[in-house]
């Protein structure tokens, strides 16, 4: 009966030791320099931090690590599975994880089911987003310029504050930037998609094909159009 009892403690303890090593193994910092943009795709999780420096940290199971890609093209930082399933689907659903350490960012691009989230405050002074094919992006910003699009089933949720928006809504997504204070607002909408935006001086809104508009705060200025049962409203 000891014996038994002695080698299941000793099963156990090795299998705890093999889950650390293979824990340990799952994490990659990639060497990568130069870029000023982030395009994520293929389902994974991008997670974003300002620093002083540039790093890329990859967390993945040991038979995907090496498949996920981190490579600079003309400034951009590309991040994708590479594999030869169908589509690149991970059917298993393992996770992906990508976390990113920028200097500075103007450009930001989410596809194919990825999600993008903000570990602290970006300081910027432009910021190009683009959510498309159901993916997230949640970030807590302040930002001189931005200019956020969502489409095909895509979520963009915005804090903070910035001068000027421009956000464009379409094919059943949705930008939810109500938690983020702006002084300027261009929104346009449609396809059945939703808008929520901040705004205390100047709002442009349009909203067509059932896409709908709300906007808080009281700008001084607005110029609303609404066609094909599209709505703007204030709260």
């Amino acid at each position: 009966m000891r014996t038994i009892k002695l080698f299941t403690v000793i099963i156990f303890c090795a299998v705890l030791f093999q889950s650390a090593a293979v824990q340990a193994g799952n994490r990659q910092t990639r060497k990568v320099e130069g870029f000023h943009g982030v395009s994520v795709s293929t389902g994974i999780d991008l997670y974003l931090t300002q620093k002083n420096a540039e790093e890329v940290i990859v967390e993945a199971d040991s038979e995907d690590i090496d498949k996920i890609i981190t490579k600079v093209e003309g400034g951009i930082l590309k991040i994708y599975v590479k594999e030869k399933s169908w589509f690149n689907i991970n059917w298993d659903n393992n996770p992906r994880k990508v976390f990113v350490s920028f200097v500075n960012l103007d450009k930001l691009e989410a596809s194919a089911g990825s999600d993008v989230v903000s570990q602290s405050v970006l300081k910027l002074d432009r910021l190009n987003m683009n959510a498309s094919s159901g993916s997230d992006i949640k970030l807590e910003l302040e930002a001189n310029e931005l200019s956020v699009s969502s489409s095909s089933g895509s979520d963009i949720t915005l804090k903070g504050k910035a001068t000027k928006i421009q956000v464009d809504a379409s094919s059943g997504s949705d930008i939810n930037a109500s938690e983020l204070k702006t002084k300027i607002c261009n929104a346009s909408v449609s396809s059945g998609s939703d808008i929520r935006v901040n705004v205390s001086d100047e709002l442009d809104a349009n909203a067509s094909s059932g896409g709908d508009i709300t906007y808080y705060g009281n700008p001084a200025q607005k110029d609303i159009n609404e066609s094909s049962g599209g709505d703007v409203h204030g709260r």
